[in-house]
């Protein structure tokens, strides 16, 4: 069984992060994927066809082609466009809620059944238990963490032209993560206020900073490599047949279609990763927050007397 009530150091988190994934990994990616996978698809799916019409716009405005005809269109389907589009970033808010969601149910339940012996359902038990909390949580941050967030980041990019602001911006993003996650964990895994979670999971970021938000870095930096990797080869084969097919045919639009079909591929590939691999970091600040509990409440010293109790 993975111990997840143990007091760590910047390289326990890194490896206990991996070892987590190696040891129960194919367990929680076969419930992650169970819930998230038709919701993921489907944003997918929309994703893609979104971008096909963005980029058939800039294509049509490349070729200098009439845009009397799309700008009826648009015009005729206003309505409906608008009440898409907010159903769209409603089901985004949803497939988010889910997506972060998802881990910290996981390692709550692994510690209450002292391993991964339960199901998709007992998952799905607890996300209904607890939705209320969860749109509580991302409603309530929309208006309370990101105004602090903008104002926070415009600040340091206006430090950037004074140097001091590059490194406490690159520190600003895991900072930030971390804090929510944190609080994210204190909020569905206690009988905890909005504000109370916020602030207790500072506090706990706050009490081992560099180690926790330093391994965070780390992790979205493997993130960022790891996606640039795998979306390079189709935008590299996107380029590449679009510069050929403008050698041998200056006027077509041959190419500019494959590559708009390159790019649509590139940003589903984005994220469709960035969801997956967004579970390292989600796991890693979990990890945290066992970690912190460890060291204020000695939760596995109590755990091995009782043990010692029952033989």
């Amino acid at each position: 069984m993975f111990q997840l009530f143990k007091n760590r150091d910047f390289g326990d988190y890194i490896s206990d992060t991996f070892g987590f994934f190696r040891q129960t990994g194919k367990h929680f990616m076969k419930i992650y994927f169970t819930i998230n996978g038709i919701p993921l698809m489907i944003m997918l799916v929309l994703s893609y066809f979104l971008f096909q019409v963005y980029f058939d716009l800039l294509k049509t405005s490349m070729s200098g082609q009439d845009f009397s005809g799309f700008e009826n269109s648009m015009t005729e389907n206003f309505p409906f466009i608008v009440i898409l589009a907010i159903l769209l970033f409603l089901f985004l808010i949803f497939m988010s809620m889910l997506s972060y969601t998802v881990p910290v149910i996981y390692l709550d339940l692994y510690d209450k059944k002292k391993g991964n012996n339960f199901s998709v359902g007992d998952v799905v038990s607890a996300l209904k238990s607890n939705f209320a909390k969860m749109l509580i949580f991302f409603i309530a941050s929309l208006f309370v963490i990101t105004p602090i967030l903008i104002i926070v980041f415009i600040l340091l990019f206006l430090l950037v032209f004074i140097i001091i602001g590059i490194p406490l911006l690159l520190f600003a993003i895991p900072t930030a993560f971390s804090w929510i996650a944190l609080s994210y964990y204190e909020y569905i895994n206690f009988d905890k206020g909005y504000f109370e979670a916020l602030s207790d999971g500072f506090s706990k970021m706050k009490s081992q900073y560099f180690p926790i938000v330093g391994s965070l870095m780390l992790m979205y930096i493997i993130i960022q490599v790891t996606m640039t990797v795998f979306t390079m080869i189709p935008y590299a084969f996107g380029m590449v047949s679009m510069v050929t097919s403008l050698e041998q045919n200056p006027g077509s639009t041959e190419g500019l279609a494959t590559f708009g079909i390159m790019m649509a591929i590139i940003m589903v590939i984005t994220i469709l990763m960035s969801y997956i691999l967004n579970n390292l970091m989600l796991i890693n600040q979990g990890l945290a927050h066992y970690s912190r509990r460890e060291n204020d409440e000695n939760i596995s010293s109590q755990d091995s007397i009782d043990l010692i109790g029952r033989e």
